[in-house]
């Protein structure tokens, strides 16, 4: 906010014809009044209020300058937003835009532990003057007593919820805070064309609706899901497919047999990191041969940025659309672009030796 100072400046000149002091003349004083007017301007901040995803009202006097992120949606959010200088602590599974880890190597962004276990210690040693946490995950819910006992200020995000809305939240949400609301507009409409343009291809054409499986992680694992609450059923069902477990909520736990009777067309594994081979391996050994997608080769792993790109709930976003629609519907979206994507490169019956066919890899 900018506020205009008035000074006025009173300058009293006083001429004086005093020539009986200098000349011996009679003496006469004339005086005349001359009013300055000068306009001063100076820059106030007004206090910032923000209610975060706890519903918390959060007050703050300045910008702040040393932030702390406790999650890699939350680091790509404030980097999408010019606001990576301010940036000084981070976790170990930040690793974009590709500057960040740069920024570790130079010394000059500190790791303050994982996703699910930040040190505060740590944190602490930083001194931030702003700590961004999510509302959804308990050990950042747990710190909050200890840093705000401390004087630390604490903010909370939605992270990972139902839908692109929720993340168009959390960027006004951060750039309210540091006065670049103008910036987060210009964002959100860049990942909302993203979106659109999926939208409108779909429109433009007639396709029958594809079954999705989603896994994280390998069957051995236990054939964890996505439902129908969670922002990545938003991602399929937005790219023209259909969750075939979206009836349950958060990260459910699926059996084969429920897998069987709905006979996904596509199944699309988060690798973790995984060996490609042994993943596939592990589910030649399971019930998930005898479904179409198996069948029919249309089983994708997707692997360090595209799995990222699947997984965060980031500015990202509108390429996760992107990315699921081209798997999904390479016919009407081209094969996908983004590294790492692998998938069967031929219908494999039961004892086949699995190969692959590697779409793009990084």
């Amino acid at each position: 906010m900018q506020v205009k100072l008035l000074a006025t400046v009173l300058v009293i000149a006083v001429v004086a014809l005093i020539s009986g002091y200098a000349l011996g003349w009679s003496t006469s004083r004339e005086i005349y009044t001359v009013t300055i007017t000068t306009t001063i301007t100076k820059e106030v901040r007004v206090p910032t209020s923000i209610v975060d995803s706890l519903g918390r009202e959060v007050v703050f006097e300045g910008v702040p300058s040393r932030v702390v992120s406790l999650a890699p949606s939350i680091t790509e959010i404030l980097f999408a937003l010019g606001l990576g200088d301010k940036v000084v602590g981070v976790t170990s599974y930040c690793n974009y835009p590709p500057e960040v880890p740069k920024l570790i190597e130079e010394g000059k962004v500190t790791v303050i532990g994982g996703f699910w276990n930040p040190d505060p210690e740590k944190i602490i040693t930083l001194k931030p003057d702003l700590i961004i946490g999510s509302a959804g995950t308990p050990p950042h819910i747990q710190l909050k007593d200890r840093f705000e006992g401390l004087g630390l200020k604490v903010v909370y995000v939605h992270g990972s919820t139902r839908n692109i809305y929720d993340l168009y939240r959390d960027i006004s949400l951060i750039a309210k805070i540091f006065d670049v609301e103008d910036r987060a507009l210009k964002l959100i409409n860049s990942i909302q064309t993203e979106v659109n343009d999926v939208i409108r291809k779909l429109q433009e054409v007639n396709i029958t609706k594809l079954k999705v499986l989603i896994l994280l992680g390998p069957p051995s694992w236990g054939l964890i899901s996505v439902g129908g609450d969670t922002f990545i059923d938003w991602v399929v069902s937005t790219a023209g497919g259909i969750n075939i477990a979206q009836r349950f909520s958060g990260w459910p736990k699926l059996d084969y047999e429920y897998i069987a009777a709905q006979d996904p067309d596509v199944i699309i594994v988060s690798a973790m990191n995984m060996d490609y081979e042994e993943i596939i391996n592990d589910m030649r050994r399971t019930l998930l041969v005898e479904t179409k997608a198996f069948r029919e080769g249309r089983v994708y792993l997707l692997d360090k940025e595209a799995d990222d790109i699947l997984m965060r709930f980031s500015p990202r976003l509108g390429k996760t659309v992107q990315l699921i629609a081209k798997i999904l519907y390479p016919e009407v979206f081209g094969e996908p672009d983004i590294p790492v994507v692998y998938k069967m490169s031929t219908t494999v019956p039961k004892t086949a030796t699995i190969t692959y066919e590697e779409v793009l890899s990084g």
